[in-house]
């Protein structure tokens, strides 16, 4: 176990999906094999270690601890890289792993995740942040990951007592060289992905697309810019505009994806599983009804995301 000012060396992700792994994949490449793991619950244990993942075509066989374990290892880092959904059970999974001087981070999308780890565990030290820019796809049931664009962690502290944490993580980043920026504005950073997925990931679930077809189609990339203006409003009306210039640099983005891959809700509409609407309009849509801000156009995607869930 690290302290202040040491490098980290123990790291847990939990979660090992298409962030999870996307990022996970660099700290196995570089970190000791005790000193890196995947935590989950006993079953997927198993399961992660009868059949190796194959990432961009080649098998890997990643450490995996699972959450029963005596092993005695504490986390100098933990990434959660789980569902929305899933943070409660990964928090509990996680606490015999960790000290109050664990860092915490989470990559999970929306705004509220750090707030339910600083509320879980006030004692830790919590490092805001967002995984953006890539573009995997995860499929669980052959479990296989494909990636053209690895994407990035951006990091940033909301309380100058945390900057020598995040040089910490800085220096763990460099030496397993994971892509990242170091923000100094991070609370608007998340206020401005959320807009972004307010449209990327929401559009795509709602109408099956991917990230070409809403670069491409005319009528999707309106939609899509519609939602992120709707959700800049309500947004700016809150106190945090993230302004109509990010919208036009997240747009210019999405040429950078992979235009066969699609954002993490339209995977979760294409398997099956449960969607993390509750991150997106979930968040937004009330808060315009309270603010008497016409929102349509994240009504409806609302509306037909919801129709397709209830149809699984």
């Amino acid at each position: 176990m690290s302290t202040l000012n040491q490098p980290l060396a123990n790291v847990l992700v939990c979660g090992r999906g298409a962030v999870g792994l996307t990022m996970g994949d660099l700290f196995a490449k570089t970190l000791p094999q005790d000193q890196f793991a995947f935590l989950c619950d006993p079953a997927r244990a198993r399961r992660y270690v009868s059949k190796p993942v194959t990432v961009n075509g080649t098998p890997r066989q990643y450490p995996v601890l699972a959450s029963d374990s005596s092993r005695p290892f504490v986390a100098d880092l933990i990434l959660f890289a789980c569902k929305a959904y899933s943070l409660d059970e990964a928090m509990e999974q996680a606490r015999p792993f960790m000290n109050d001087q664990t860092i915490l981070m989470s990559a999970i999308n929306g705004i509220s995740s750090e707030e339910k780890l600083m509320k879980t565990f006030p004692n830790n030290p919590v490092i805001h942040t967002i995984a953006q820019n890539m573009d995997s796809r995860y499929d669980p049931q052959n479990q296989t990951l494909q990636f053209t664009t690895r994407g990035e962690l951006v990091f940033g502290v909301i309380a100058p007592e945390l900057e020598e944490k995040a040089d910490q993580v800085q220096e763990l980043f460099d030496r397993c060289h994971l892509p990242y920026t170091r923000s100094k504005t991070i609370l608007l950073d998340q206020y401005s992905k959320l807009m972004f997925n307010c449209g990327i990931n929401q559009v795509c679930a709602a109408y099956e697309a991917t990230y070409g077809d809403v670069a491409t189609d005319p009528q999707l990339h309106s939609i899509f810019r519609q939602a992120m203006e709707e959700a800049r409003s309500v947004l700016a009306a809150l106190g945090t505009d993230p302004g109509r210039e990010r919208m036009d640099t997240w747009a210019a983005r999405l040429s950078t994806l992979d235009p066969k891959s699609m954002p993490s809700m339209a995977q979760d509409v294409m398997f099956h599983r449960p969607v993390e609407l509750e991150l997106f309009s979930g968040t937004i849509v009330p808060k315009a009804k309270e603010l008497n801000i016409p929102v349509p156009t994240l009504e409806d995607l609302m509306a037909r995301i919801e129709e397709k869930v209830a149809s699984f």
